[in-house]
């Protein structure tokens, strides 16, 4: 047996704990984010999640008033729209490989059932291009946001949704809302389509497309996973409310087909937007300015190819948000990641303040002006989440 020499030894003891205390770090930006909220007055739970620029990390589970069985933080939630995000930088890669050209209008790619259907309706589907479809400037209502949608499924939470159906609701509930191009609103229907065409031209199911072409088991997400189409990772699902209403068994085809479909924890969500904004889930370094640049689209619009541009009181800041209460943000400047999801989504106001106040603490430099003031405050270190 070969013996490791005591100082090799030491190093190493030293080295794993380095390791441990950056993963469980508290982080003191957080800290103060946190002490400014009344969180005893927010309904449910919110679990918070940050990734610091060196890779420290920090999980905080928050109880309001009824709160029930307590979370741990490392529970999946249905993030819903943040799934966009995932389905547009998976577009984007495509078009790297020269796959799929942004361009093209939506009729090379879908069938022509579909087109047929949004042309009597009053589309003009030959002028819809795929870069309309990922900047929601396609001219395309929404068919997820008629009141038809959720009247049904509180009717039937078991309503079974297809992307046809999703398509046929678009038409018989809503109207156009403009030309394309001329403006930006918002379309759940538009990334439907647009998981259709990813799989139309990879010749694989989303999730596999999603995964594959993000590589997002190397990057380390040992709780993300598209619902129904891969076999669930990680811990339980969390319980998300909406109008008190527990909708932990909602058939997930209500928003499964690109608009959303991933279950994802808040920390996963950092880890991922981490990477993306990094530059580090493209292969050529031009395709991220593509994806956050507002060239061609309409003036004040604050979405760009998968992602929204935030200001939190003068400190922009790049993500996007989910229906059920969930928001991932990253302040570019200090390079800190901020993510969110609450249990009852009228809680997703507090979260949201969490959100912009811990953006405003990190996106303050300290006195040499590179760290953020807050991160020099003193802060402890824990193995587990932090309980609120």
């Amino acid at each position: 047996m070969t013996r490791i020499p005591m100082a090799r030894r030491i190093a190493l003891a030293l080295w794993l704990q380095s390791i441990v205390f950056a993963a469980c770090a508290q982080d003191a930006c957080l800290d103060r984010a946190v002490a400014a909220i009344d969180i005893k007055a927010t309904a449910g739970q919110m679990v918070v999640s940050t990734l610091a620029p060196d890779g420290r990390r920090d999980t905080r589970v928050l109880a309001g008033h009824d709160a029930g069985t307590r979370l741990d933080g490392n529970e999946g939630f249905r993030i819903a729209s943040i799934t966009k995000t995932y389905v547009a930088a998976t577009a984007l890669r495509l078009v790297e490989e020269g796959k799929l050209d942004l361009k093209a209008p939506i009729t090379r790619y879908l069938p022509a059932a579909w087109t047929d259907l949004l042309a009597k309706d009053g589309y003009k589907p030959q002028q819809i291009t795929v870069r309309h479809l990922l900047s929601h400037t396609s001219g395309l209502n929404d068919h997820a946001q008629a009141p038809q949608f959720i009247a049904t499924i509180k009717a039937d939470s078991n309503t079974q949704w297809t992307r046809a159906i999703d398509v046929e609701r678009l038409v018989q509930w809503t109207d156009p809302v403009g030309t394309p191009g001329e403006k930006y609103a918002y379309s759940d229907t538009g990334y439907v389509l647009l998981g259709a065409i990813i799989e139309q031209v990879s010749g694989k199911d989303l999730a596999k497309a999603v995964r594959g072409n993000l590589g997002l088991d190397p990057l380390g997400l040992p709780g993300t996973y598209w619902e129904r189409l891969e076999p669930a990772r990680g811990r339980e699902r969390a319980h998300q409310f909406f109008e008190g209403i527990d909708t932990y068994d909602w058939d997930p085809s209500m928003d499964l087909f690109g608009g959303g479909g991933l279950v994802a924890t808040p920390q996963d969500l950092t880890v991922f937007f981490d990477a993306l904004l990094e530059g580090r889930v493209f292969k050529k370094k031009d395709t991220l300015a593509l994806m956050e640049s507002s060239a061609g689209l309409p003036a004040g619009s604050p979405y760009r190819l998968g992602l929204l541009m935030y200001d939190f009181h003068g400190i922009p800041a790049v993500g996007h948000s989910g229906f059920w209460g969930t928001l991932v943000v990253r302040e570019p400047g200090s390079g800190y990641t901020i993510a969110g999801a609450v249990t009852h989504r009228e809680a997703f106001a507090q979260l949201k303040d969490l959100v912009d106040r811990y953006v405003q603490s990190v996106g303050t430099p300290g006195p040499t002006g590179t760290s953020p003031a807050c991160a020099g405050e003193t802060s402890g270190a824990g193995s587990r989440p932090a309980r609120g």
